[in-house]
């Protein structure tokens, strides 16, 4: 049997591809700050670390699963609520045994860090919502998606 597997609570705002992704790191201790009850917009309830101003970005570049973490000062948009948002204003979650980032949205539309894209350039023509994007993973490359689009996954 498996210890190291992530426990995440299926009733709460995680898809399925969400839930996927964010168990390749197994099961994490603790962060060694407190926590506060977040309650979800369904009802279930997940922990959010109450992370100090100095420390937010090391926290962001420990959790972030993919190379090159964003500044805090930068500006991302949250695919599930359609809103941009600064990087600084992140949420870090408990869930089960695993620690990630969300945005700070979180608990209205469930946006963890696998839905931050790039805001659209005001050049840009495209039709497309979002940009799409490709991030690569410790360990594996992560073909970001819009909103419409499902996520193509290669670890290595």
């Amino acid at each position: 049997m498996n210890t190291n597997k992530p426990d995440i609570h299926p009733e709460n705002n995680l898809g399925l591809n969400e839930r996927e992704m964010l168990m390749i790191t197994g099961a994490q201790e603790r962060l060694d700050y407190p926590t506060e009850p977040l309650t979800m917009a369904n009802g279930c309830t997940v922990e959010r670390y109450v992370i100090p101003d100095e420390d937010r970005q090391e926290v962001l570049e420990a959790l972030y699963p993919f190379c090159n973490a964003p500044s805090l000062d930068d500006e991302l948009m949250d695919i599930h609520t359609n809103t941009p948002f600064k990087v600084r204003d992140y949420l870090a979650i408990r869930e089960g045994n695993l620690n990630f980032l969300a945005a700070p949205r979180y608990a209205e539309a469930g946006g963890t860090v696998l839905d931050w894209v790039a805001l659209p350039k005001d050049d840009d023509a495209s039709d497309k919502p979002f940009p799409l994007t490709a991030k690569t993973i410790k360990g594996g490359l992560y073909t970001g998606v819009n909103a419409s689009q499902k996520a193509d996954v290669l670890l290595v």
